[in-house]
């Protein structure tokens, strides 16, 4: 993989992914410093620590488009299955059911310095739905959690 990035810089994870045959989770994995892996079911603890950081850049996305919308952290609803925020000039409505499990992961940033960010993941290996903090508070909040939740959930 290494091999593949670096002969093609700006490659994005999916077409990593593609042209490697491997998941995307597993590219984006492989380009990040550190990397925890958190199961579905722990989704809810997941959501509480993003909605706590004030604000939260989100980016949904496919093969051929990006939304990214930042948005108040604590506006952010779960109502039966789906995680809603809806302002006065968006709504997005992200369905928590498709979570296999959750990646939070540091990688540097494209521009500069660092980005964390907890990435949903479906059972086919595809990065739905990313979660980008907004502030140096949020960041030491995120490495906190991550952390402690490795910490809380080692074997041994």
């Amino acid at each position: 993989m290494q091999t593949y990035v670096s002969q093609h810089p700006r490659a994005r994870a999916i077409d990593i992914a593609r042209s490697l045959g491997c998941t995307e989770a597993q590219a984006l994995s492989a380009l990040s410093d550190a990397v925890w892996q958190i199961p579905g079911a722990d989704l809810p603890k997941v959501l509480a620590e993003i909605l706590s950081w004030g604000a939260v850049l989100v980016l949904v996305r496919n093969q051929d488009a990006v939304a990214e919308i930042e948005v108040p952290a604590d506006l952010g609803a779960v109502n039966g299955d789906w995680l809603n925020w809806i302002g006065d000039s968006y709504n997005l409505h992200i369905r928590m059911a498709a979570t296999h499990h959750v990646l939070a992961l540091t990688r540097p940033a494209k521009r500069s310095g660092r980005t964390y960010s907890f990435n949903l993941v479906n059972r086919e290996g595809q990065v739905f739905c990313r979660f980008y903090t907004r502030s140096e508070a949020a960041e030491r909040r995120f490495l906190s959690f991550c952390s402690s939740y490795a910490s809380q959930n080692s074997e041994g």
